[in-house]
């Protein structure tokens, strides 16, 4: 049998005190559930060659790939939310320096017409009342038609989530964005610091709790944290463009359990963490966010493996999970070289009161699919957990990294 040297005291030592985990890219947009740069980096240093193929067939925000483009790996991501892969290509995207030099243009632009606009908005009580009044006032209308147009997207419940003036400062950003003379690179940027603070300015509590709460969101504040974001993420950028190698980075918008699109025996190294059952509703913290973006949150919300919505609404057992991953691994197997490595970063999880064991199931799983485990690290979920879901940090309850290997 193939064996691997792991250091676990070290490799737990690393995770217990990782140190800064938003450094670089990946401090860009929140994404729940996402384990810390360092546990990727240190699987792809230690498991694969400078040139090698890594997939990460859950990739959430791209934490992996991030780390694949610095270690000189090219780098595969797949997820099942278009949210999080549209974060997982700005992250590993290099831009130009002459591009960059544009963003204080964008941004003066953008705090002009914002300008313009509010005080027009503040004077009425109500945004019905703001539409109707610039409809009946052709002199405004001339005013706000002179330089640019921006239209505020109608979805369910909108005022209900929005503040009258944050939501055409909102539309204000977006449309500025789309409108402005950049490259696509450049305006991806920019919309996903636009996504960012769409939930800060929002009615949403936070971003791990979808429900509303009152808000008093100042005019002018929605501008000020994209304008502060902005500049923070183009510092990043500049800093990832001199760090990060030129090793390719596809990212697609797809499900796992239909991974036809790679060829067979394609990848050198799988390093992933998939949905943990019962856990997460991924989709619904972003549906704000999808609404601005014109994203199918819809289609992320049917075919989320392992939510809670599946889990606990809709009272799935853990068999549904099962087969689900079942799919998955089978293209694990085809996917993967015979002498790759497949790991695996899994939590135990809670349906209806009864712990499930990830590393069991898991394990399960990928021998019945051609697979034997080579060597396990587990650690207790209170120690790093800051889940935001009470059952999830019961006390008893392990995240576990697997290394598997072909039979």
């Amino acid at each position: 049998m193939v064996r691997i040297h792991i250091d676990k005291e070290k490799l737990i030592r690393l995770i217990m005190n990782p140190g800064d985990t938003t450094y670089l890219t990946h401090n860009f947009h929140p994404f729940p559930g996402k384990f810390i740069p360092q546990i990727p980096r240190y699987m792809i240093q230690h498991f694969s060659e400078k040139g090698a193929i890594v997939l990460d067939p859950f990739c959430g925000s791209g934490t992996s790939l991030v780390e694949a483009k610095l270690l000189e790996r090219n780098a595969i991501g797949i997820d099942i939310h278009p949210l999080a892969v549209f974060m997982a290509k700005v992250k590993t995207t290099k831009i130009p320096e002459h591009e960059l030099r544009k963003v204080h243009v964008v941004l003066r632009i953008i705090e002009k017409r914002v300008n313009a606009v509010l005080p027009k908005i503040i004077k009425h009580k109500t945004l019905q009342d703001f539409v109707e009044n610039v409809t009946r006032d052709s002199t405004a209308q001339a005013e706000l038609d002179l330089n640019f147009h921006y239209t505020i997207p109608a979805f369910p419940n909108r005022d209900h989530w929005f503040q009258p003036h944050v939501l055409h400062e909102l539309a204000i950003i977006k449309s500025s964005i789309l409108d402005a003379q950049i490259s696509q690179e450049l305006r991806n940027l920019l919309l996903l610091a636009f996504s960012y603070i769409i939930v800060p300015v929002s009615n949403q509590e936070s971003e791990t709790r979808y429900a509303a709460v009152k808000k008093h969101i100042p005019p002018g504040f929605p501008f000020h944290l994209f304008k502060e974001k902005v500049l923070d993420m183009v510092s990043r950028i500049r800093r990832f463009n001199n760090m990060a190698s030129d090793a390719w980075v596809k990212v697609y918008n797809a499900d796992t359990r239909k991974m036809d699109f790679i060829d067979a025996d394609y990848v050198d190294l799988i390093v992933t963490s998939p949905p943990y059952p019962n856990t997460y509703d991924y989709y619904l913290y972003h549906k704000l966010r999808m609404f601005w973006l014109d994203m199918d949150w819809e289609q992320a919300k049917i075919n989320e493996i392992g939510s809670r919505l599946r889990h606990s609404s809709q009272k799935e057992d853990i068999e549904s999970y099962i087969n689900d991953m079942d799919l998955c691994f089978k293209h694990f197997r085809r996917v993967l070289k015979a002498e790759g490595l497949l790991i695996v970063v899994v939590g135990d999880s809670i349906i209806r009161g009864k712990l499930y064991r990830g590393d069991e199931i898991i394990s399960r799983v990928a021998e019945k699919n051609g697979f034997i485990l080579l060597d396990k690290v587990s650690y207790s979920l209170d120690y790093v957990s800051k889940m935001f879901i009470q059952a999830f940090r019961r006390k008893g309850k392990k995240e576990h990294i697997l290394f598997f290997k072909q039979l």
